[in-house]
């Protein structure tokens, strides 16, 4: 990683896969030896806290960090993070616009879900919802709205715990999106709501916002890869709702989409997807 364009490429694929086994991704990483690994440092702050709430590592990992002036902002974007997942007041509290800060703060609010901690964040976001959703920023507000949706997803991959917990925070995702994103993240926002509530067994609930993300991507003239997705959380809704009718179509429809997907690897990706959902 020491040679610029191996480390580009190299950071290329641990974003691409960093979810699959972020303790060993961790293991994997090595300090930065110049100005030019400040993505490094980004990589670690998210694979520590978000995936792993492990602020120790995280800790030593800044602590060793070369004193690099490239490296300055990077390590104190990761110093305010691991301040506020420790519940220190961070140096750059103030320091910090809102549209940096946010995007840090959701590695901490997942970090918090990992670690058992999910209602504290669910008041955090409640709380600040009318605050965010009259920014004046849009970068700001969409920081805001991404926080909630991926806390959501956070809380849907993890243990199971309090199903309408994890209603609520997506939908407050979804009103978000509304005032920070296009119909686009307002369709994603239905997505990742539909698999919700089908996870926590919900299928009226679950059938209601596949329905919309459907209903989005006609209205859209959205692309092949964005309607295949939409019927991948149909087919969860439908099973769910006890429908295997309807779970049947919704998996016909991907099987058809799936060759309209042009570019190889996000087709085989997709492949993978349809492989391996029920029947």
């Amino acid at each position: 990683m020491n040679d610029d364009d191996t480390l580009v490429v190299w950071l290329a694929k641990a974003w691409d896969s960093h979810d699959q086994d972020p303790a060993a991704l961790a293991d994997a990483l090595r300090l930065p030896d110049s100005a030019d690994g400040a993505e490094l440092v980004r990589l670690a702050r998210h694979v520590m806290l978000a995936h792993l709430a492990d602020g120790e590592r995280l800790q030593a990992f800044i602590e060793a960090l070369p004193d690099h002036a490239g490296l300055q902002d990077a390590r104190e974007r990761a110093g305010w993070a691991l301040a506020t997942w420790q519940e220190r007041t961070p140096a750059l509290a103030l320091a910090l616009a809102d549209e940096v800060a946010w995007p840090l703060l959701g590695e901490v609010l997942q970090a918090r879900c990992r670690a058992g901690r999910a209602g504290e964040v669910l008041a955090l976001l409640t709380a600040q919802e009318a605050q965010a959703c009259d920014h004046p920023a849009p970068a700001a507000r969409r920081a805001f709205a991404a926080n909630c949706n991926n806390t959501a997803l956070a809380l849907r991959l993890g243990p199971r715990g309090d199903a309408q917990r994890d209603a609520v925070m997506i939908a407050l995702a979804r009103r978000a999106w509304q005032t920070a994103g296009g119909w686009l993240e307002v369709e994603r926002a239905d997505y990742q709501l539909a698999l919700c509530h089908a996870a926590a067994g919900q299928g009226e609930a679950a059938q209601r916002h596949a329905r919309a993300c459907l209903d989005a991507c006609v209205a859209h003239g959205a692309d092949a890869m964005e309607r295949f997705f939409a019927h991948e959380c149909a087919v969860h809704a439908a099973r769910s709702a006890g429908r295997p009718a309807e779970l049947v179509t919704h998996r016909q429809a991907m099987q058809a989409l799936l060759p309209q997907i042009d570019e190889p690897s996000t087709q085989a990706w997709c492949a993978e997807v349809l492989a391996g959902l029920p029947s």
